[in-house]
């Protein structure tokens, strides 16, 4: 069997092959190197009448291609699966953020990365599309959390903005510091206030 006659491979097929734990130790033997029965069966420490059906089993799945005494992964198959799934992502991201701006940034409500504000200045594109991407992130954060014309203390701001970095890049307080640095919230004797309307991006 070659790989162009092996079954199309799709990222639920891996997962339900593999989460047999007899076929993922025949997978990862052949994985690791092993391309003939008898290695499958050192490598991966199985006994003959274990791993012979796993192995007949991944080959009509197209994980595995086999030949006349020898097997190997269907990279081929492996790589379209991988391919699918990388689809899937990006275009589960781009639902969940319309604003490619702030993908890779936000994530269900995290700031799980903030853009650099000194990228490399030898890449000016680069440098462009991080600083537009800092101010789209910090914006987008400033216009969900504070209301223009509000006035906030210092307390209440923080915990306005712990929601957004649970397991992310900042805690409250250094966000905080950094949409005033920034220039997105004003303070003065200890009040808070949003320098100016700022849009909502997504």
């Amino acid at each position: 069997m070659t790989p162009e006659m092996t079954p199309e491979v799709t990222p639920e097929q891996l997962a339900v092959q593999l989460a047999d734990p007899v076929r993922r130790r025949v997978f990862s033997a052949v994985a690791l190197g092993a391309s003939t029965s008898s290695e499958v069966l050192t490598v991966s420490g199985l006994a003959a009448p274990d791993a012979a059906p796993a192995i007949g089993r991944l080959v009509r799945a197209g994980l595995l291609v086999q030949g006349r005494g020898s097997v190997a992964l269907n990279d081929g198959a492996l790589a379209a699966a991988a391919d699918t799934a990388a689809r899937r992502v990006a275009d589960q991201a781009a639902n969940d953020q319309p604003d490619p701006r702030l993908r890779g940034h936000l994530r269900g409500g995290v700031l799980v990365n903030l853009p650099d504000p000194d990228p490399d200045p030898e890449q000016e594109p680069e440098q462009e599309q991080e600083q537009d991407a800092r101010r789209a992130v910090l914006g987008h954060i400033t216009a969900r959390t504070f209301a223009p014309g509000d006035e906030y203390d210092e307390r209440t701001v923080t915990d306005r903005l712990r929601p957004w970095c649970e397991g992310g890049a900042l805690d409250a307080v250094a966000l905080r510091r950094v949409l005033v640095d920034e220039g997105l919230l004003a303070r003065a004797a200890g009040r808070y206030r949003v320098t100016a309307p700022v849009g909502t991006a997504g």
